[in-house]
């Protein structure tokens, strides 16, 4: 990696890595293979410490779960084992998927030649806007609405147990999913940047073909050529794509997994408690895991959308016109339309869904049933019966 990416991509970099989710070293790191070695270990360190964490968790005789009934206990637990999946999956593929990483931020850096360099920090904080504003927003989001319910809740001993060792593993998978947002962002920029160019190549050749415009001796070849070079641009971002999807497959499932069991688990025991009377408000801290599928699904539809964008520009390109036709050009614009369709950029789950907007209805949709099925059975669940 080098320095092309600037000191505000460099600092978030260094905060992942801290959090032993970037197992690369970063730019000023010397002995890369060492570096290599020592993020392996506290990777692993960490997945050790926090899965013992979770083991406690379950299985002491502390109040670490939900007390008054086994309705409440069972939600604690599937918080925790959810949130279990998703650290196993974050730390194993960091420590395993290395080259596809490494091999993402090698073809950004490479790519990234053809774009303006950042020059200052405020240049650098309107290119990573989207990101900064994500980060900052969903953290400063989840702050207010713990002090709020700490301030209002009454604490016990259960409240403070709980909250100190579970926190920790929502902050994790919420970070994960930042991460996941920063590296589909500069896949977007990279898109975006593909769009522009291709949209100020199609306007030079309608005005070259038009009535007024003038081209040149070779202009067939000239336009062939920038086409040609603009293919192989968007392999690169494909091949960006595929790193992307090779070093977080297992993660995204899980810490979407995690973060949709939360919403759920916890809109159940919202109508639960509100059903029995219980005095317990915590439920109102799923507002900022709402908020993060999303942001993740915003990100990625983002970076999704270009495609058929650079698709519009592509057949915006003028191949013969009156006196103008270039029957070579004409293959060639065929050719990348073909390529676009053979190396698509649709983000998934492994396979199993596309990360798009439908993705929030089918959330919904499946919280909503499985909501009802809490409500018709809810008398059942009350204290007489547990």
């Amino acid at each position: 990696m080098s320095r092309q990416g600037g000191q505000v991509l460099h600092f978030h970099l260094r905060l992942f890595q801290c959090l032993g989710f970037h197992g690369l070293p970063l730019p000023g790191d010397g002995d890369p293979s060492g570096w290599r070695r020592r993020m392996r270990a506290w990777g692993l360190f960490l997945l050790l410490a926090l899965s013992g964490l979770v083991l406690v968790c379950l299985f002491s005789d502390e109040e670490f779960l939900y007390q008054e009934d086994m309705f409440g206990r069972v939600n604690d637990a599937l918080k925790y084992v959810f949130a279990e999946l998703a650290v196993l999956a974050i730390y194993l593929e960091t420590v395993t998927s290395q080259r596809d990483l490494a091999n993402f931020w090698y073809l950004h850096f490479r790519l990234s030649s053809r774009m303006m360099e950042a020059g200052s920090l405020r240049r650098e904080f309107r290119q990573y806007r989207r990101f900064i504003i994500t980060l900052y927003g969903l953290i400063l989001c989840e702050l207010i609405m713990f002090v709020v319910m700490w301030w209002i809740q009454p604490i016990n001993k259960q409240f403070l147990l709980f909250w100190t060792t579970y926190e920790p593993l929502v902050v994790l998978t919420y970070l994960r999913n930042i991460q996941f947002i920063l590296h589909m962002e500069l896949l977007r920029q990279q898109l975006a940047q593909l769009e522009q160019e291709l949209r100020l190549l199609a306007e030079y050749s309608r005005f070259a073909c038009s009535g007024t415009g003038r081209s040149f001796p070779g202009f067939e070849t000239f336009l062939q050529r920038r086409l040609l070079q603009k293919q192989r641009v968007y392999n690169g971002v494909w091949e960006m794509y595929r790193s992307f999807q090779g070093a977080f497959n297992y993660s995204i499932l899980t810490v979407l997994l995690s973060i949709n069991i939360r919403i759920a688990v916890d809109c159940y025991f919202m109508y639960y408690t509100i059903y029995n009377n219980v005095s317990n408000i915590d439920y109102f801290l799923i507002i900022p895991a709402v908020l993060e599928i999303p942001a993740f699904v915003y990100a990625s539809q983002s970076c999704m959308v270009h495609v058929p964008r650079i698709a519009y520009q592509l057949h915006n390109i003028v191949p013969s016109s009156g006196s103008c036709s270039y029957p070579d050009l004409s293959l060639q614009i065929q050719n990348f339309s073909l390529q676009l369709l053979h190396q698509p950029i649709s983000i998934n789950c492994m396979g199993l869904t596309v990360l798009d907007c439908s993705f929030l209805t089918r959330i919904a949709c499946s919280v909503g049933t499985y909501m009802i099925y809490t409500i018709q059975f809810m008398p059942k669940f009350s204290a007489p019966y547990v």
